[in-house]
């Protein structure tokens, strides 16, 4: 078999998730004193970091010697492409992966630039515009089993829709997994941003709203997020709303590609929105911010997507 030096072929997801990391190390050294666990962060981060360059030249490498002409043996041209296929899937789905690291990692920077949570300020805008907070009332009001379950249920679809839409397109749609991931990528890192510089929790600042968040009284879907929120430890993250945003985003990808498909899950998205708050997750101007940034975010990652794929040719 001949000597072939392996060439390391970088794409615009790529970027972007290294890019990332690069702002969560310098915000980590530069607020080390205010970062929660602060080496835990760092190491992981630069884990990541070598995780994805280590990823990226296995799949190359295996790419390389797959070819009939570097695979002699029957047993090597069966077991090589298959691998390289499995390789492949991961190489492109793995920022799918880092995501709930991500949120996690992005809520524990978020007192670098300030001190205090800024949830105060975002609930006068509440106030201003409905004279209450809809966090704490819209639960109250229509607090029928059926109305709570419901969405609760469309809430709940924001998780499934992430891990599982990207899997659909591999299996549907392959050519367009690029798109859907840098796309999705894309928008849930402006978000991220946002998110470790900016502490705001939403509806679960005010004590009583944190309790119900954990209360598991109701229907499956209910139980099933108050587990969630009970044992997952993040507090901030809340403006924009990602979970509007990212659930838009995926809407409009699966509306590009699968009309019908694209429909139900803008119908689930309308009621999700409504969820955030309704939920106590939220402050409604939240839910107002996820909706544009889902909207501009969308059609920013697209827009760079092109350029990049563009300059790949």
């Amino acid at each position: 078999m001949k000597q072939t030096a392996i060439t390391v072929r970088f794409k615009g997801i790529d970027w972007t998730t290294l890019f990332f990391c690069a702002w969560m190390l310098i915000l980590i050294s530069f607020g080390w004193a205010k970062v929660t666990h602060p080496m835990t962060h760092f190491v992981s981060y630069l884990t990541i970091v070598a995780g994805i360059l280590m990823l990226l030249w296995v799949t190359e490498f295996f790419r390389e010697f797959a070819k009939p002409e570097n695979c002699p043996s029957d047993a090597c041209k069966i077991m090589r492409p298959r691998v390289l296929n499995v390789l492949l899937f991961i190489r492109n789905y793995y920022p799918v992966l880092l995501f709930l690291y991500f949120f996690e990692s992005a809520s524990v920077t978020n007192k670098v630039f300030f001190s205090d949570w800024l949830d105060p300020f975002f609930m006068k805008i509440d106030y201003s515009i409905f004279g209450y907070l809809p966090s704490m009332e819209w639960g109250i009001r229509f607090s029928n089993f059926w109305i709570k379950e419901f969405l609760y249920f469309a809430y709940f679809c924001y998780y499934p829709m992430i891990v599982g839409l990207p899997v659909y397109f591999y299996i549907k749609q392959r050519k367009a997994l690029d798109e859907v991931v840098f796309v999705l990528s894309f928008v849930f890192y402006i978000c991220y941003f946002i998110y470790s510089w900016l502490p705001v929790i939403g509806g679960r600042f005010i004590p009583l709203a944190m309790e119900w968040s954990k209360q598991s009284e109701g229907g499956v879907f209910t139980a099933i997020m108050a587990f969630i929120y009970t044992k997952s430890p993040h507090l901030g993250g809340a403006f924009p709303s990602s979970h509007i945003a990212i659930a838009l985003v995926l809407s409009m990808l699966a509306f590009k590609y699968f009309r019908k498909l694209g429909y139900t899950l803008l119908a689930i998205t309308f009621f999700l929105a409504i969820a955030t708050v309704y939920c106590h997750y939220h402050w409604f101007i939240d839910a107002v911010f996820g909706i544009i940034t889902g909207l501009l975010g969308y059609l920013l990652a697209q827009t760079v997507y092109l350029h990049l794929s563009e300059k790949q040719r």
